[in-house]
């Protein structure tokens, strides 16, 4: 389904989820700032014609590209008159205001994925966060971590406890907007990076505490930087700004904020950079993760994009979620403080030098 197929505008589309669980899966997506749960289930798709072997040869490799591509335009096309009327593409040159609430509260549709004669039918569902689930970033607020209202039903690591936060500014998610202006239509559904916070200039980078992404272990990293007071000047890393959190739920965060770094990403810079340059970026990098070393901070996935280089010309660490990036380093040393030096080794070895006498 493209664009002059529904409206003159320009569609806006993001996988949110894609998950496998045994013959079943389970697909998540925003088309034009409205949210599908679509779930397709193999017994379902037994009969007549190709579905169940299509379905067959996503699920035994979805992280081919490919076949995600395939499968994308397969459900789509089941969804086609459903989404034409209830998410249409925008009007030509329309750009909507719209806040961080806004993008995490969009209508929702269940729909499950049938085989009817040989044709892939989708079949509307009443959508329940407890039986579709709920994939919007929350973290329970806490006073304590043995009871709290909901702990029968609530993992421990979707709770967070409130003397543990920073003491940084506290802002609802509806005060919040998306720098639409900045992006690409096609982009206006992607996950919110830059917002600006309602009636000022200021802007900040969001990072959502979605589960499974790292988001406690990087708040309670930049919340440690954010108190030391070990160092004369502010290390050159990530900055924390503010919390957000569920304008229904003051007890609920959604994410946090950070300083905006304008710049580029040292991956990028790299490529054209002269190695004077580079040798001094590489320099200021190792002299950060000593200095996070001394607080007993482990930056956690090294990695050249996980540098700005600000517009002063300097290198700023950013994301301490704690990702890993395969032959960056030995899996045993993923989050310790040996595998940031054996990242750096690596980080310089792309550009094109040795840094070996940091291992």
């Amino acid at each position: 389904m493209d664009a002059s197929e529904t409206n003159t505008g320009t569609l806006s589309f993001c996988m949110l989820e894609l998950s496998v669980h045994g013959d079943d899966v389970v697909y998540v997506f925003l088309y034009n700032g409205v949210r599908f749960f679509v779930t397709v289930a193999a017994k379902d798709l037994e009969g007549e014609g190709d579905n169940l072997r299509h379905f067959c040869n996503l699920r035994e490799d979805p992280d081919d590209p490919d076949n995600m591509f395939l499968f994308e335009e397969w459900v789509l096309g089941a969804l086609d008159g459903f989404i034409r009327e209830v998410a249409p593409n925008p009007a030509p040159g329309s750009v909507k205001i719209i806040t961080l609430l806004e993008y995490f509260s969009p209508s929702t549709f269940a729909f499950k994925l049938v085989n009817n004669a040989g044709h892939l039918c989708a079949v509307q569902e009443c959508y329940d966060p407890d039986i579709h689930g709920d994939i919007t970033p929350r973290t329970q607020i806490v006073d304590s971590l043995v009871d709290f209202p909901g702990s029968d039903r609530i993992e421990p690591e979707e709770v967070i406890l409130r003397t543990t936060l920073p003491p940084v500014p506290i802002i609802s998610a509806a005060c919040l907007e998306l720098c639409s202006d900045e992006l690409l239509p096609e982009e206006l559904s992607d996950i919110p990076k830059r917002v600006r916070r309602a009636g000022t200039s200021e802007v900040f980078f969001f990072k959502g505490g979605f589960k499974d992404h790292g988001h406690q272990r990087e708040l309670k990293i930049l919340t440690q930087i954010h108190c030391s007071r070990s160092f004369e000047q502010p290390l050159p890393t990530s900055r924390l700004a503010g919390l957000v959190v569920w304008d229904d739920d003051a007890s609920c965060l959604m994410g946090f904020l950070l300083e905006y770094i304008e710049g580029e990403t040292l991956a990028l810079r790299a490529e054209t950079a002269s190695l004077t340059n580079k040798i001094k970026w590489m320099r200021q990098v190792e002299a950060t993760v000593k200095q996070l070393h001394q607080l007993n901070v482990v930056w956690g996935d090294v990695k050249s994009d996980n540098v700005i280089i600000n517009t002063s010309g300097d290198a700023v660490i950013v994301d301490f979620g704690g990702g890993y990036t395969p032959g960056f380093i030995e899996k045993e040393l993923q989050q310790t403080a040996r595998g940031d030096l054996m990242g750096l080794d690596h980080m310089a070895a792309e550009m094109g030098f040795d840094n070996s006498s940091n291992t």
